[in-house]
């Protein structure tokens, strides 16, 4: 039957026939072969704004050229149809369509092909069942069985809901249980009461990002106060749980006590910026410092002192007492130095008997010159390693000052470098600060 007979036999049929059709709230659409549009019901042409269109005998790709604000629509429907073609069978599926009064409605959607005798494609009908009402309940009750089973079975965690400003709505028992509390937060109390303020700013963002993205299972991490006045270092897992109109109801947060961890992990890191020997920072640690200290040094306009030291004569030392009484040298080099800087200086150990002090906050080169002068006489006083063991040496040191020897790190410390070697060759004992005149 083609397409001008489907209409003559439609037309004989047609007061019936449209009466029962557009007294059914579902959408019923029936389509030929090749995809043109033969019936359908008010309920569709009002949906799909089809009211004085001619769609009869269009296809869906026409009529998204007709109707362009539902063009994605009718678009996906070609794609749809033609799956239920291919599949031969009867397809379900769902889609989400925005109503005349601008609501969101979903539709489970059932495509079923009719072929002919020859098994060709005669007519495609499509029954679409408004579900909205049924997909809400599932929701909800999605959302509630995900908040009783987080609460199940994390109960060895703490288990926070809060609001996108952190008031509590609800806290497991285990929160007084881990933290030492005699009793729980109340709700509407705000978890920032708990939280370490360095946190607070970081946990606000997270919690935005949280609601904002949507994210579940986003991780991170904050420290509570315990009954004891003592910080413990948490990792949460957060998720948003969202009401009918999609608002916000709560923030889920999963939280597990990671003290342990944090503390191995502070441990670690020290180990990575800390000298084994001396236990003062090394030379990864004076290279993460650097750019800091020459930017404050830059936005105060004050001198930074970079001075390069070594103890005279050391392997000679290490050759003739052995590596045992070296070590001991070096640990006593170390915290004689640090008696003689100030507070704010800081010392790092970047070889074997190779250091580098900083000393900032300098007003002139002159300031700098007394303390490095202090220093340099001083490690030349006799070193008391045991009862058997007095040696007597010395300490060389070549100094560089930002900004006015240099403005970069590498050039910094390629001039201390230089003008500890003109100190050695001045003949050890003594500072030599770079300077272009003296070094030529």
């Amino acid at each position: 039957m083609d397409f001008t007979q489907h209409l003559s036999f439609l037309k004989l049929q047609e007061p019936q026939l449209r009466l029962l059709i557009d007294l059914i709230e579902e959408f019923i659409v029936v389509k030929d072969g090749a995809g043109k549009w033969i019936l359908t019901n008010k309920k569709v042409i009002e949906s799909y704004r089809l009211a004085g269109v001619c769609y009869q005998g269009k296809t869906d790709v026409e009529l998204a050229e007709l109707i362009p604000e539902m063009g994605d629509k009718f678009i996906r429907n070609h794609a749809t149809d033609e799956l239920a073609w291919e599949k031969g069978s009867s397809l379900k599926m769902e889609k989400s369509l925005v109503d005349q009064n601008g609501v969101e409605n979903t539709w489970e959607v059932i495509k079923t092909p009719v072929f002919d005798g020859e098994g060709q494609r005669s007519h495609l009908i499509i029954v679409s069942r408004n579900i909205t009402d049924r997909k809400k309940s599932e929701q909800l009750l999605h959302a509630s069985e995900r908040k009783f089973r987080v609460i199940t079975e994390k109960m060895k965690d703490i288990i926070l809901l809060v609001d996108s400003a952190g008031s509590i709505q609800y806290v497991s028992p285990s929160f007084k249980r881990i933290l030492g509390f005699d009793s729980c937060p109340l709700k509407g109390e705000s978890l920032f009461t708990f939280l370490h303020k360095l946190d607070a700013k970081q946990m606000q963002e997270r919690l935005d990002r949280v609601v904002e993205k949507r994210h579940v299972d986003y991780k991170f991490e904050f420290r509570l106060i315990d009954a004891a006045s003592q910080y413990r270092w948490f990792e949460a897992n957060g998720s948003c749980v969202r009401g009918d109109d999609g608002e916000l109801d709560y923030i889920i947060l999963a939280s597990r006590e990671i003290s342990e961890r944090k503390e191995y992990e502070h441990r670690l890191e020290e180990m990575a910026y800390q000298d084994y020997l001396t236990k003062i920072p090394n030379r990864r640690s004076l290279m993460k410092n650097l750019p800091r200290l020459i930017s404050e040094s830059e936005q105060t306009n004050k001198i930074l002192a970079l001075a390069f030291l070594d103890l005279d004569f050391f392997k000679q030392i290490n050759d003739t007492y052995g590596h045992e009484i070296g070590d001991k040298l070096l640990a006593l080099y170390v915290r004689r130095i640090e008696k003689n800087l100030r507070l704010t200086d800081s010392i790092a150990r970047v070889g074997g008997d190779e250091f580098v002090i900083t000393i900032e906050g300098l007003n002139s080169k002159e300031e700098a010159e007394k303390i490095i002068s202090r220093l340099c006489e001083s490690l030349k006083e006799p070193w008391a390693i045991d009862e058997n063991h007095v040696l007597k040496t010395s300490s060389s040191m070549g100094v560089a000052l930002y900004p006015n020897d240099g403005s970069t790190i590498e050039t910094l410390l390629n001039m201390a470098d230089t003008a500890l070697y003109e100190a050695k060759k001045n003949g050890r004992g003594q500072y030599q600060f770079y300077s272009e005149s003296a070094l030529v």
